[in-house]
């Protein structure tokens, strides 16, 4: 038994003489997959087998298109085809019996081995943003934005590196049933992993198999914008605005400021500084009246308020809020040369 050698390509190597009359040859094997291609089918490798014959290597880079294999002594020869994709795991196959009398060529189609068997690819854009450079949410490791979770019919499908589908660069979405479904990218932080910073529309995109998957660049809008919190205690109505209580003679300990909003209600930890200012970058748009419940010692850190938080001590007077409400702006980040707009003081009072 000899071990069969290959090339790759389209330049076949001379076959040795066979023991009888008959010429033994080469064999060149390519793949379609169900009249597609490896890039429609998500397929990454292929992996080869021919029945009762050791070959020097079996699994190759999809995209070469074929290779050939050497050394065949005539005769009747089973071939298979595997499509692995970047898991490698068998999503396609097929099989080919092949008479070999001299160099014989062979195209076999594979086909899905599930039914779930349809792609589909996507890049993203970036709409525009204004802010400090420091201020607006980047998209990339380390980035704020360092995540994009696909949703597929709602269901999470998992996520992907945000600059993998920047600059015009592919990413693949996981196998489904072929047919309509609806498609929707979001952005999120991976530390975080609470706020959808950037979303798509959503899209009825048809998937389609046999190796066709489609491809589209998809824009991402902006959910969410800038503002600039700060707050005080005061003792009683008569010190406000003049005379801000101390953090000692307040009591506070931990702090939760609150946005109620259309698309949920945000809660975002201040820690235990009762007289401070925090400049935030993933408020959800829309016009809204900020809260801060703040409380004494006990409970867990962060959730003053909350759900095994200490319970508040101080609270704000809604009408003293300055201003009332504000509107957050999708995609305005804060601007130092001018913060007015993205300003809001909450005055705290004993409860």
């Amino acid at each position: 038994m000899r071990i069969r050698g290959l090339t790759l390509g389209l330049t076949l190597l001379s076959g040795l003489a066979a023991c009888d009359s008959h010429r033994g040859g080469a064999m060149t094997v390519g793949w379609t997959f169900a009249g597609g291609n490896c890039m429609g089918a998500a397929v990454e490798q292929v992996r080869i087998a021919v029945a009762g014959e050791p070959l020097q290597q079996d699994t190759f880079d999809c995209r070469s298109g074929l290779v050939t294999f050497t050394d065949f002594f005539p005769g009747t020869y089973n071939v298979t085809v595997q499509g692995l994709d970047a898991s490698q795991a068998v999503t396609w196959t097929g099989t080919h019996s092949v008479r070999l009398d001299g160099d014989v060529s062979v195209t076999i189609d594979l086909q899905p081995v599930s039914q779930n068997n349809a792609v589909y690819y996507f890049s993203w854009t970036l709409d525009a943003a204004t802010g400090d450079q420091n201020q607006i949410p980047g998209c990339g490791a380390g980035q704020r934005m360092d995540k994009v979770a696909l949703f597929i019919d709602d269901a999470n499908q998992g996520s992907y590196d945000c600059s993998l589908g920047t600059n015009g660069n592919l990413v693949i979405t996981p196998y489904v049933a072929p047919g309509q479904h609806k498609v929707e990218l979001v952005t999120y932080d991976s530390q975080e992993n609470v706020t959808a910073f950037m979303q798509s529309d959503a899209l009825q995109i048809n998937f389609v198999s046999g190796g066709q998957g489609g491809s589209q660049t998809v824009p991402l809008h902006w959910n969410v914008g800038g503002i600039q919190v700060g707050w005080a205690p005061y003792a009683n109505h008569t010190d406000y605005p003049s005379t801000q209580q101390t953090c000692a003679a307040s009591g506070i300990a931990d702090l939760v400021l609150g946005f109620p909003s259309a698309q949920g209600s945000q809660t975002f930890s201040l820690g235990s500084q009762c007289n401070a200012n925090v400049i935030l970058d993933n408020v959800y748009s829309g016009t809204v009246s900020p809260y801060i419940d703040a409380c004494g010692p006990g409970g867990t850190p962060g959730l003053c308020g909350l759900q095994g938080g200490a319970a508040p001590i101080y609270r704000e007077d809604p009408t003293l809020v300055n201003p009332t409400s504000i509107t957050v702006q999708p995609g305005v980040f804060f601007q130092a040369a001018n913060p007015t707009p993205f300003q809001v003081f909450i005055p705290l009072f004993p409860i």
